[in-house]
């Protein structure tokens, strides 16, 4: 007799860990570049024709 195929087989889905310190950087950079971005467009888009000193 032999196995069945392994896309046959039930696979359990893969623990829960606990988020660690060592993943904020990861979430927290992206947001504060992106942020960073939007806030230099805006302050760009409201001052393109501002006259030069």
């Amino acid at each position: 007799m032999t196995a069945p195929p392994r896309s046959a087989q039930r696979t359990l889905p893969p623990k829960a860990t606990p988020m660690t310190l060592s993943r904020i950087p990861g979430l927290v950079l992206p947001a504060v570049f992106l942020s960073a971005l939007v806030i230099g467009a805006f302050w760009y888009w409201r001052h393109r024709h501002d006259d030069p000193p």
